[in-house]
């Protein structure tokens, strides 16, 4: 007897359909997690490549470490964790008083006081010099309305003539003191003055008889804040042939505009190429009766120029 077929027909999906859904379902799950949450993550491995760095911080600055740290700073690469020490000779960076014997990089008004960042010596390398730096800026408030030094800091309108000390011995300073010039350079065209800069040392070419180089016309400080990043370092320096020199530029800046000029030297001592009469004379020679001061800000451990300092006032950068 014949089959008869049936009006009913089976709806039911194979298995090797499900199967195959499902392991499109987990080749999903496992793309997003791959590409989502594991790139998420990545790049805060790669914060701190150069690894962990330890700044030690003297004076009364509890507050000021905190919320640093709750900052989570990198700086040059590395992640940087302020710790409070007792003794500032261990420390980078002095809240209050500078400690004698020790060479300042800067100093910035902050909460309760002022930062004094210390130049690499003993202990102290250059990367938390840097860091001090930074923990610096991070915490700096206004400077308080009088001051009992002449901060290295944007002035009246007029102009400033940057006299960078860029010897053999001022390599362990120069990163800093670069940065600190490039910022002040922009500060200073920003509040309306022309900025020059000039950088010296003894000759380090054959047939070069001078000591100094005039890198930047007066300008708008654009240029200047570009150019003093880009100086190596060598020689001995010949300070006292350079300022005169410069002195004699500022004076003539004064005449032809009318305006104040001040000579911003930025130095960590004096191989003496002058004596001191000499360099007394020339200096007052080169002024005249033009309305151009001259301001020092000392850096490092080299011994200080007596004669500058007699001849200018202190500035700090």
């Amino acid at each position: 007897m014949g089959r008869h077929s049936s009006d009913s027909r089976s709806f039911s999906v194979a298995g090797w359909v499900i199967a195959a859904v499902i392991a499109a379902l987990v080749l999903l799950g496992v793309l997003i997690w791959w590409f989502g949450f594991r790139t998420t993550e990545q790049p805060q491995a790669q914060e701190c490549i150069q690894g962990e760095l330890t700044l030690p911080v003297a004076g009364d600055a509890a507050e000021l470490i905190s919320a640093y740290n709750a900052s989570e700073p990198v700086v040059r690469d590395y992640c940087v964790t302020a710790t409070a020490v007792d003794d500032a000779a261990r420390a980078a960076v002095v809240i209050g008083e500078a400690p004698e014997g020790r060479s300042v990089a800067s100093s910035t008004p902050v909460t309760g006081g002022t930062a004094h960042v210390l130049a690499p010596a003993g202990d102290i390398t250059e990367e938390q010099s840097r860091a001090g730096a930074d923990f610096a800026r991070f915490s700096q408030v206004d400077a308080p309305p009088t001051t009992t030094t002449t901060e290295a800091a944007p002035a009246a309108p007029g102009s400033t003539l940057i006299l960078f000390d860029t010897s053999a011995q001022s390599a362990p300073v120069n990163a800093q003191a670069s940065e600190d010039l490039s910022r002040l350079a922009l500060e200073l065209g920003g509040e309306g003055q022309q900025v020059a800069l000039w950088n010296y040392s003894s000759p380090l070419n054959p047939g070069v008889t001078q000591g100094w180089r005039t890198n930047v016309s007066f300008s708008d400080g654009t240029e200047a804040a570009q150019v003093v990043q880009r100086f190596g370092t060598g020689g001995v320096p010949q300070t006292r042939s350079a300022v005169a020199a410069a002195v004699a530029t500022a004076a003539e800046q004064a005449r032809a505009t009318g305006e104040p000029v001040r000579v911003l030297v930025v130095t960590t001592g004096t191989a003496e190429d002058m004596d001191e009469d000499t360099f007394r004379n020339a200096v007052e020679q080169a002024r005249g009766d033009a309305p151009v001061t001259i301001e020092v800000a000392h850096l490092g451990e080299g011994e200080r120029d007596a004669v500058l300092a007699e001849l200018s006032t202190p500035a700090t950068l």
